[in-house]
């Protein structure tokens, strides 16, 4: 693959725009440690600052049993009798009524903890809490306000002025005053007439708010939390700055919640009671009068027995008896059948089915017996009608026939006779079914009613013994079993915690400054940056050289002389053998963005690099606008290439020999025109390279910036290598993507880049300086081969 085929698949690739550099932030960091330094030495002494200005918070803890699952003696021996059935207390329900704001607020009048106290000092105000020397006393009606704060300070005597905003007053201690927010009065905490009074003497200052508001606050420091779940023991905490403070609001909380904790089971026991009470003498008098009624009903109705067993033995005597006529009807239906089948058929077998009469029995057998003698019809046919034994035998089977008729007849009378009287029977006995089911209902009826009120008197005795035991146990089941205490060391500020966040701040402050650095950093600092904004492969790389390491101000090459940067130039030398002029143009352009970022430089100096490689080569000064080649060198300035396109010379009147090399010529700007871009356009512009290709093997043009001016567009046509210089961090990021853009239009074909002037140095993402130890680098150079990794670039 030749160099313009990997050039044109370089362009297809996408570049990844990113030129964040890990390396060169870390740099920066190391670079600006006193940053660092700073930063840290203000967050520590921030967070000392703020450590002496907040109030510490303090834990205060206190363990409570809700739920005492130890039974009693009493408890267990009906809970085993199953008079009684535990119901344990609903655990959530009590802890939502520990964090209750009812609760809460009790607790905070009980205390007084709406209304706070401060003694001013030096550098921040101090909350009083036992030490304070007085105290604010509303009356019954309380405070109505808001939110009021005002200043006392002790005068003499019981006197006292009161500041409220700019308005003092003198008032007297344990004397009414009246306001708009309620009445008060000013009290000691102490026996003024036996004790040091020097405390009074700073003013003390007090903030009153409203109940609800405090119980507010106090409620979002305070929790109460089931520690394992499984349990009814919950752990009360409270956060306060006031340690003492924080344990007499726990205790008193606890103290008000098993005080309404037992009055409330005793005021629910009571009401049990009493409607136990009066509820079972009502039930007992209706139990009383169902009794007389059911008494009543038998009297009435002839009831001896109980009416459920007179019932079932009716019951069973109408199944007897209407099993007997369903038996008649059965043995009526078979005489019937048999009557039709003697009086239909053509003297068949007979079959007495459900018959037990004896006498019919023998008969139907005799005449069974005659049918069979007398055989089938064929056979009847056979003998003929006139047959002496045909007609015998017809004789006698109709004589059987009409003894059998008068049989049936009769055994059909005994059984309709049956059923009349079975009849009768059942008729009697589903009479007296229906009298003594009358009787059932009415008093099943009424024992209904006497079973339900048995059951509610039985249950309301139980409930009564239920709600004794229950009253009983629920007293003593909540109880403290870990008093309230302060922790030893504050939860909040965390001293420690302080200052490792102000390290943190310290170190990520600097960090975030740098980064943001980076981030909008708008120039090319190495590589890396350039890579990751075009895919023009960078042919060479420059270090900066210092103004003693150069002669007049622009050549750091010399014939015989082997510095860091004179190898930097055969490597851009060498990897340029690699680079195929296009077209077989042996024309180099040398071009920048800007001014100021070396291409004049870089032109002579790869001018020089090539000469020394035995090339005939001339560098042509095609900066009209600003030309210095002459100045370096310490030429003739007086005709140049702007009098060749001016058509006032020849070629041979402009070229000059550079004194530096005998295979080095230049060609300098001359006069500087008045239309230097208008020159470029003139034929003689391409005149004269094509003149100069003949006379020399490689031609460099030293061209304008081409930002400023289209110079080295025009002349980038008649190139066969188009060379951008970028200078470490001169050249914008940006113009590197415009030159990117104008490579990827076809403007500008065979393009490379040199990154000129570059220093190692760590805040710019170089770790090492390969200027210290060349001959390790042009070894590398020679082995592993710069051309390759140029290619891969």
């Amino acid at each position: 693959m030749d160099y313009n085929q990997l050039v044109n698949n370089n362009k297809k690739d996408k570049v990844s725009g990113i030129t964040f550099d890990y390396k060169r932030l870390a740099g920066s960091m190391l670079g600006h440690w006193y940053w660092f330094l700073l930063s840290l030495l203000l967050a520590l002494i921030g967070g000392f600052i703020y450590l002496q200005l907040s109030k510490p918070v303090y834990t205060i803890k206190s363990t409570l049993l809700v739920d005492n699952q130890e039974e009693n003696t009493s408890s267990d021996i009906l809970n085993k009798l199953e008079i009684v059935k535990k119901t344990p207390v609903n655990f959530y329900n009590e802890l939502n009524t520990l964090h209750s704001e009812d609760l809460v607020l009790q607790a905070v009048d009980s205390l007084g903890l709406n209304i706070k106290y401060y003694a001013a000092t030096k550098l921040r105000e101090i909350e009083l809490y036992t030490n304070s020397p007085i105290r604010v006393v509303f009356d019954s009606a309380g405070y109505n306000g808001s939110y009021t704060e005002f200043a006392l300070k002790y005068v003499t005597d019981g006197h006292f002025d009161l500041k409220e905003g700019d308005r003092v007053s003198d008032i007297l201690y344990d004397t009414w005053i009246k306001r708009p927010y309620g009445r008060f009065k000013i009290k000691y905490t102490y026996n003024p007439e036996s004790e040091d009074k020097s405390y009074l003497l700073n003013e003390i200052k007090v903030a009153i708010r409203n109940k609800n508001s405090a119980t507010q606050a106090v409620l979002s420091d305070y929790s109460v939390i089931s520690p394992d779940g499984r349990t009814s023991v919950v752990d009360l905490i409270y956060k306060d700055n006031i340690p003492a403070r924080g344990i007499d609001f726990v205790n008193t909380l606890v103290r008000i919640y098993l005080r309404n904790k037992a009055t409330n089971i005793d005021l629910s026991a009571q009401k049990t009671r009493d409607f136990i009470t009066s509820h079972k003498a009502d039930l007992m008098k209706d139990l009383n009068a169902i009794d007389s009624s059911v008494e009543t009903i038998k009297s009435q109705h002839n009831v001896v027995l109980d009416p459920e067993k007179q019932t079932i033995n009716v019951t069973t005597e109408q199944t007897v008896v209407k099993k007997q006529l369903d038996e008649l009807y059965t043995r009526k239906k078979a005489l019937i059948n048999l009557r039709n089948l003697l009086l239909n058929s053509n003297y068949q077998i007979l079959v007495p089915l459900g018959l037990d009469d004896q006498i019919l029995i023998g008969l139907i057998n005799q005449y069974n017996e005659l049918v069979q003698r007398l055989g089938t019809q064929e056979k009847v046919q056979e003998l003929g009608s006139e047959n002496p034994f045909l007609l015998q035998t017809i004789v006698e089977l109709e004589a059987l026939k009409r003894r059998i008729l008068d049989v049936l007849r009769r055994i059909t009378d005994d059984v309709d006779n049956g059923i009349v009287v079975t009849t009768k029977n059942e008729t009697s006995y589903l009479q007296n079914a229906k009298n003594l089911s009358g009787v059932d209902k009415k008093i099943n009826e009424v024992k209904r009613g006497y079973d339900v009120l048995q059951n509610m008197y039985l249950f309301l005795f139980q409930k009564g013994i239920e709600n004794e035991i229950s009253a009983y146990n629920e007293t003593n089941k909540a109880r403290l079993l870990v008093s309230p205490y302060a922790g030893s060391l504050p939860v909040s500020p965390i001293k420690n915690t302080v200052l490792t966040i102000a390290l943190l701040l310290g170190l990520l402050i600097p960090t975030l400054l740098l980064l943001i650095k980076e981030i909008l950093s708008r120039y090319i600092y190495n590589e890396n940056d350039i890579k990751s904004l075009t895919t023009i492969s960078i042919a060479g790389v420059i270090s900066k050289v210092s103004n003693s390491e150069m002669r007049n101000d622009s050549l750091a090459i010399n014939p015989g002389v082997r510095t860091s940067v004179a190898e930097q130039f055969r490597v851009l030398r060498a990897n340029m053998d690699y680079i195929p002029f296009a077209d077989g143009k042996k024309v180099i352009t040398v071009m920048s963005s800007n001014m100021e970022e070396g291409k004049t430089f870089t032109a002579l100096n790869l001018g020089v690099i090539l000469a020394l490689s035995t090339k005939r080569v001339i560098v042509v000064e095609f900066d009209l606008r600003r030309p210095r080649m002459a100045e370096i060198l310490s030429l003739d300035s007086t005709v140049g290439v702007s009098d060749y396109l001016s058509g006032n010379t020849s070629v041979k009147n402009i070229i000059r020999a550079s004194g530096i090399h005998s295979n080095l010529y230049v060609a300098s700007c001359g006069r500087i025109p008045a239309n230097p871009g208008d020159l470029l356009a003139y034929p003689s512009t391409s005149q004269l390279i094509q003149e100069l290709s003949e006379m020399f093997d490689v031609v460099v043009l030293d061209t304008a910036p081409i930002n400023l001016v289209s110079d080295a567009l025009i002349l980038s046509k008649f190139a066969g290598i188009n060379l951008l210089v970028t200078r470490q961090a001169v050249t914008l990021k940006s113009d590197v993507r415009k030159f990117d853009e104008l490579c990827k239009n076809e403007k500008i074909v065979n393009p490379a880049i040199i990154f000129n002037s570059v220093e190692y140095l760590k805040k710019y993402g170089y770790y090492s300086n390969p200027n210290k130890s060349y001959e390790a680098q042009l070894v590398q150079t020679s082995s592993s081969g710069n051309v390759l990794s140029f290619f891969k670039k």
